[in-house]
């Protein structure tokens, strides 16, 4: 199994590239003498990326020019898809030309061409081997790709080129046909030793499978035989004993590679019986079945995939099976100890074979043949775990039947025992169940038939329960809906249900079962009491229902106390909202929201008939307060403002009827979960200060209005005297603008993780200006919908904004200044801006615009100041009822100012989109000018 998966790690290091200036290559220089030449050292390489090289250009000094020598251990360049050349000088010392045979050592390459060229550049001989050439057309018979060389006398240059679809390494060593033909006789001898070890495994097991007649024998005859499959196309076998090898040596070594590491996943589970002893392994072993599923499946589509995901299914396998040893060993489960010796051996040969090709080891017999030795040995331990296991389990299996003899022998004296005594125990149980009945806290009765009648046996807790002496022969039906809450639909449904299932098969009672009902509402002049109900069948020895089983439990005390529970649990989750936001910004949230829905009673009072703009105000206001809720993360007051949205939005439409009792109750019942709030924050959490003095707001705006004009007409030494105290107000009313605007755009972190956007980064400049108790709760109203719209609309995701040559993290910028006597404030966002195409269009369809009118781009732009105006693709609970702009626009005109945009077609990126600046232009009364 490992076998292949360490050999294709170090195929799949991609290719190192060639470094180094063109040098002179020295030459292998033949003599009398025979021997084996390794041309690997020797070999200059070059890259052919694009394959478009071929034997016309072998005389080229230029592509002579290219070849370099390698920089890497070994010619290993893994998974490419260039062609790869190799050149090596040669001269023959003697006066005949030499014979020899050349040797590719990788079997599975797909095609490898062979030049030998004189010292002019002619071509004396071209051979082409590999996997996907048919057997037939290769002029000497062996495992590997092989080429019978006359090399001439003198100099000569030897050429190199392989094609692979798969990896591709250069192993190539030159033979004297004598040293060819010992070293072919001395490998066929050892590997057919080696597979003839492994098939006499595979028959033993086999034959022990015809005997036991277990799954863990085929598992390994499995495992064996696709070792074998390996082995015989790595080692180029197949090749040589068969003529169509193509498929085989190529998709069909994965497909076999694949069942090695099926086979090595599951015969751990049954052979360590890891779904009893380890559970949790079992898993793992799910998910290296699921990928070697979609390894096989890959391997249909692509070949370099699917031998990379092959790649990592073994390496899955190996090390779930030495784990699952290593865990059994620790367990003490004694055939887990040659199991894990097994999986170590094999994992060591792979780890001598992977230095080998690496250069770290010499290329000894042991090294190189390692693996397949190591196979041997790990095929032979697990043979010897599997007969120790059937060791164990004999023994245990004695065990457990001495255990079972001496068990039964116990029972057979406890049965002689409970002979001799039946009497007293019949007596003994019958006294404890009698005993039981009468003071079991719970009801308990038998029903049977004719007349769903209650049987002679029952607890003494039913009398106590329906306060009655008369319990046995009543109608159960009768007994149980006497005074309780239950239509006599109910009554009757459950009469027909019971006569169903009594005297017929058990499969009729979980047929009706549902129609009984499992609790009961009693209610009586001074309590209400609760029921629960439990329906049991009790059936006879040919499975017929005989009796029914009822047991009833009061439960008041209980539901009374869940509720309790529940309404307290609610109370602690309103109380950690509450907790999450700080005290100032609650008071503000409280004091806007209570604004905000006495504005809407008082509207809905004085308004009986259906009027849009008294929808349209109800519809904003409450946008206004989900929007700071939804912010504030009051989770449990966004849903109800949520679905009163929905259904202002329908009456606005017309698609439900007028009905301001509805709205009336939405609205107080909105009210009653702000106010519920406000009594916790200041109840439960006492976060309003008790020795201080509340005043509106407004009052001390007008009474710092009033001080300020004290302080310009009264005489000097006057206003030293009221300075101070104008001075305390402003620091109690008015704060800095870009406070306050830090405070409101901070939600933007909020929505930009709701969108799954980058925060982005914010760039205010106040000037030093001071806002008012107007100014600041027109910010905050009035920008929550802004900066919703900018996060939802404007500012793209990081990877549109990478695509479009931004940076991953958007941008906005607020300006505040001061222009005659009146305050400004500019805001603006590096998003994509309006979508004017898509307010155009939806301005036409709307009959805001005729087709036929020549408009501005500015003209066009302002209609998104328009009610229920929106370009939003679908709805959400962030945006998509055209609320956001109109209610700004509704808060700016209300305050007496202006709403402004300016477009900035020179940041224009898409024709279709137009940046834009928000001017909002206030009176002097929202600031207070320029702090100190």
């Amino acid at each position: 199994m490992l076998k292949r998966l360490l050999f294709f790690i170090l195929l799949m290091n991609w290719t190192a590239p060639i470094q180094g200036q063109i040098a002179v290559q020295d030459q292998l220089t033949f003599d009398e003498r025979g021997g084996t030449y390794d041309l690997n050292r020797r070999l200059w390489f070059f890259e052919d990326a694009g394959r478009s090289f071929s034997d016309s250009d072998l005389g080229s000094p230029e592509f002579h020019a290219r070849f370099a020598p390698l920089t890497k251990k070994t010619p290993n360049f893994g998974f490419s898809e260039s062609d790869w050349w190799a050149r090596i000088p040669l001269r023959n010392l003697n006066e005949q030309p030499r014979a020899f045979h050349m040797t590719e050592g990788y079997a599975l390459v797909d095609q490898i061409d062979v030049w030998l060229l004189d010292s002019s550049g002619r071509i004396l001989q071209h051979e082409v081997a590999g996997d996907k050439i048919e057997a037939e057309h290769q002029e000497v018979s062996y495992r590997l790709p092989t080429f019978k060389l006359t090399v001439p006398s003198g100099d000569s240059t030897l050429m190199i080129r392989i094609k692979s679809q798969g990896s591709v390494i250069f192993d190539i060593d030159l033979h004297s046909e004598v040293n060819f033909h010992e070293q072919k006789t001395t490998e066929y001898s050892f590997l057919y030793t080696m597979f003839g070890i492994l098939g006499v495994m595979a028959l033993y097991n086999f034959f022990m499978w015809i005997h036991l007649r277990r799954i863990t024998f085929l598992l390994y005859i499995g495992f064996i035989l696709t070792v074998i499959g390996q082995f015989m196309i790595v080692t180029g076998l197949v090749t040589h004993h068969l003529k169509a090898t193509a498929w085989l040596m190529n998709d069909g070594y994965l497909l076999i590679a694949n069942s090695t590491t099926l086979m090595a996943l599951l015969f751990p589970i049954f052979f360590l019986s890891l779904p009893k002893r380890h559970p949790w392994l079992m898993r793992f072993s799910m998910l290296g079945l699921i990928l070697i599923l979609a390894t096989t499946v890959a391997s249909f589509f692509s070949y370099n995939t699917g031998a990379k995901l092959s790649v990592f299914g073994g390496l899955l396998a190996s090390v779930f099976a030495l784990s699952c040893g290593i865990v059994c060993s620790l367990k003490r489960f004694r055939p887990a100890y040659f199991f894990t010796l097994a999986w170590s051996v094999i994992i060591v040969a792979n780890l001598l074979r992977m230095a080998m090709l690496t250069g770290s080891m010499p290329a000894t017999f042991v090294v190189e043949w390692g693996v397949l030795m190591g196979s041997v040995v790990e095929v032979v331990l697990l043979s010897l775990a599997i007969a120790d296991k059937m060791r164990v389990t004999e023994r245990v299996a004695f065990e457990r039947i001495e255990h079972l003899n001496e068990d039964l022998q116990r029972e057979h004296d406890k049965v002689l025992g409970l002979k001799n005594n039946l009497e007293r125990l019949v007596d003994e149980q019958t006294r404890e169940i009698r005993s039981i009945l009468k003071h079991i806290q719970i009801g308990i009765v038998a029903v049977r038939k004719p007349g769903l009648l209650i049987t002679e046996t029952h607890s003494d807790c039913v009398k106590n329960i329906f306060d009655t002496d008369e319990v046995a022969q009543r109608s159960i039906v009768e007994l149980l809906f006497h005074g309780a809450a239950a239509t006599r639909e109910m009554k009757s449904q459950v009469q027909n249900a019971l006569e169903s299932c009594l005297d017929e098969e058990g499969i009729a009672f979980d047929m009706n079962s549902h129609l009984l009902p499992s609790e009961l509402v009693y209610h009586r002049e001074e309590f209400e009491r609760i029921l629960q109900l439990d329906w049991n069948p009790v059936l006879d020895h040919q499975g017929r229902t005989e009796k029914i089983l009822v047991i009833m439990k009061d439960v008041t005390a209980l539901k009374k106390l869940e509720r309790e529970t529940a309404e307290k649990s609610k109370e602690l989750e309103l109380i950690g909202e509450i907790l999450d936001v700080p005290p100032r910004q609650f008071s503000i949230f409280m004091s806007t929201s209570h604004s905000l829905l006495a504005e809407c009673t008082r509207l809905l009072k004085v308004n009986p008939a259906w009027d849009r703009e008294v929808l349209k105000i109800l519809f904003i206001n409450m946008h206004t307060i989900k929007g700071s809720a939804r912010a504030l993360q009051l989770k449990n007051l966004t849903p109800k403002i949520h679905e009163l949205e929905q259904t202002l939005a329908a009456m606005m439409k017309k698609d439900s009827p007028w009905n301001r009792d509805v709205l009336l109750a939405a609205t107080d019942h909105i009210q009653g979960l702000v106010d519920h709030y406000q009594e916790l924050n200041q109840g439960k959490l006492g976060r309003d200060s008790a020795d201080a003095v509340q005043l509106p707001l407004r009052f001390i705006g007008r009474l710092h209005q009033t001080l300020q004009r004290v302080e310009q007409e009264v005489p000097a030494g006057l206003k030293v005297q009221v300075k101070p105290f104008r001075e305390t107000l402003e620091d109690l009313t008015f704060v800095r603008a870009e406070t306050v605007f830090r405070e409101v755009l901070s939600h933007a972190e909020m929505l930009a993780r709701d969108l799954r956007k980058e925060c982005p980064d914010i760039i205010i400049q106040d000037h030093s200006i001071r806002l008012s108790t107007e100014g600041q709760d027109f910010v905050r109203k009035a920008f929550l919908h802004i900066i919703r719209n900018s996060m939802d609309h404007g500012i793209e995701t990081p990877a549109e904004r990478v695509k479009m040559g931004k940076a991953e993290k958007g941008r906005i910028e607020v300006s505040v200044s001061m222009e005659e006597d009146r305050l400004s404030i500019r805001y603006r966002d590096d998003g994509r801006g309006l979508n004017v195409r898509a307010i155009r269009r939806l301005a036409q369809e709307r009959g805001l615009i005729q087709k036929s009118s020549a408009m501005t781009l500015e003209d066009i732009a302002y209609c998104i100041f328009e009610p229920g105006f929106s370009t939003s693709a679908e709805l959400s609970d962030i945006s998509g009822r055209g609320v956001g702009m109109n209610a700004v626009k509704e808060y700016v005109e209300k305050g007496k100012g202006t709403v402004a945009l300016r477009l900035l077609s020179k940041d224009v990126i898409d024709p279709e989109f137009v940046s834009f600046e928000l001017i909002l232009t206030l009176n002097e009364q929202f600031c207070a000018g320029q702090a100190a």
